[in-house]
């Protein structure tokens, strides 16, 4: 009996996928769990596991191409097996009994071709949605997908000649300008492709802006010391983290300042604060970025938001991160303390309209009471916020809200 593999759902809003890489061949035996491909949504690329055991006998979504959640991207069989993998042609008469079965192997999306001139056009369902966007007939495409099935790729490749052609008949430069343009990440695949795609849209649909100021860490390693007389190490472990400390600061910080937790849709003009804090962490990976979510950060003590960031970063790691944590943060953390930055300009995660920067420890000399010398600890912040939708003065009162929090440690007890 065959087996349709599916495109997962790797998060809440995501509804379509590209297959980036197809692990296993045609004809090549699988196992069930075992990795046949790898896929990548707008935030996350992932693998996508056989459901069954047998033989890969039909890729249906061809590398580089873009299929909805749920719908086949291939079909795993049993040795033996014989399995129609072609597409049924147009009819009028009733399917007989063992057509059903046969039509079930095939996508959703070729089920409901266009038809123009009694010809057949095969098209993913975002080539026909990017293709009414923009106004282009489908029949002048030639599909470079499976079947010959037009993908978003072509519709891409198509608008890039037709723009490329209008701009030599008026200005040869501006033509050669535009093409470097749209040429540049060619070659991107995966995880970076997605981040590339990324950190450009944000850039693209926000002004995006930065302040720093620093925080003295005088209390709060006093702090540290004295939480840690009363309490077992057990009890304090990893509680008292300058990240746990910070994230807290922020999530307190974010309570008063509403506006600083909040998602901006640009398309639609939407704007929305939330009640809850789902804090992103900004995580390095060997191969990328991603930004795990901690759910409800707000309703958690020190401990238990320490014990969160913990499982959530190595899950990203490891690659095992449940798709419900990928997205929908409403804040998100960055830390490049670790390299040594001071400052840096935090690109924001959209569509949230905020971003922490945490830099290296500095030490800062200046004189105590006594007039001595000595050397302090100043931790060094940087606010990236969308100037659109929040001011200069209110964003400069936010960070300087969560520097109070972290220099008055008592007060992240709360």
């Amino acid at each position: 009996m065959s087996t349709e593999i599916l495109m997962p759902k790797l998060g809440l809003t995501m509804t379509s996928g590209v297959v980036d890489e197809w692990i296993k061949k045609e004809g090549e035996p699988v196992q069930k769990g075992e990795h046949v491909c790898t896929i990548s949504s707008e935030k996350l690329t992932a693998e996508v596991e056989a459901p069954a055991d047998g033989i890969l006998v039909k890729i249906i979504v061809a590398e580089g191409e873009e299929a909805d959640v749920k719908e086949p991207i291939g079909i795993v069989a049993q040795e033996g097996e014989t399995i129609d993998t072609q597409q049924p042609e147009e009819t009028v008469s009733k399917p007989k009994q063992n057509q059903r079965v046969q039509e079930q192997l095939v996508p959703v999306s070729a089920k409901k071709p266009l038809v123009s001139n009694g010809e057949r056009i095969f098209a993913s369902p975002l080539a026909r949605i990017l293709a009414k966007e923009k106004n282009i007939d489908l029949t002048l495409i030639k599909g470079t997908g499976g079947n010959n099935r037009i993908t978003k790729r072509d519709i891409e490749a198509y608008e890039h000649s037709a723009t490329r052609e209008v701009a030599s008949t008026t200005d040869v430069v501006a033509s050669s300008k535009s093409t470097a343009s749209q040429n540049m990440g060619a070659g991107l695949t995966g995880m970076r492709k997605v981040i590339a795609k990324r950190m450009k849209t944000s850039l693209d649909q926000t002004a995006q802006l930065t302040i720093h100021r620093k925080a003295d860490l005088t209390a709060f390693i006093k702090f540290k010391e004295e939480i840690k007389r009363h309490l077992s190490d057990t009890e304090i472990a990893g509680s008292l983290s300058l990240t746990v400390c910070v994230s807290k600061a922020v999530i307190l910080a974010l309570k008063e300042y509403p506006e600083m937790n909040s998602w901006y849709e640009p398309d639609t003009n939407g704007f929305q604060t939330f009640d809850e804090v789902h804090l992103g962490i900004a995580t390095a990976l060997s191969d990328g970025l991603m930004v795990p979510v901690i759910r409800n950060a707000h309703q958690m003590s020190l401990k238990e938001l320490s014990g969160a960031i913990t499982k959530v970063t190595q899950a990203a790691r490891e690659g095992s991160l449940a798709g419900e944590l990928v997205t929908g943060s409403t804040f998100t953390i960055t830390n490049l303390g670790k390299s040594g930055i001071e400052y840096f300009t935090p690109i924001l995660n959209t569509p949230e309209t905020g971003i922490l920067g945490v830099g290296s420890l500095q030490d800062k000399l200046t004189l105590n009471n006594d007039g001595q010398v000595i050397t302090t600890k100043e931790l060094p912040l940087s606010l990236t916020f969308d100037h659109q939708l929040i001011d200069g003065a209110p964003a400069a009162e936010f960070l300087g809200r969560i520097v109070s929090f972290i220099e008055k440690p008592y007060s992240l007890l709360l």
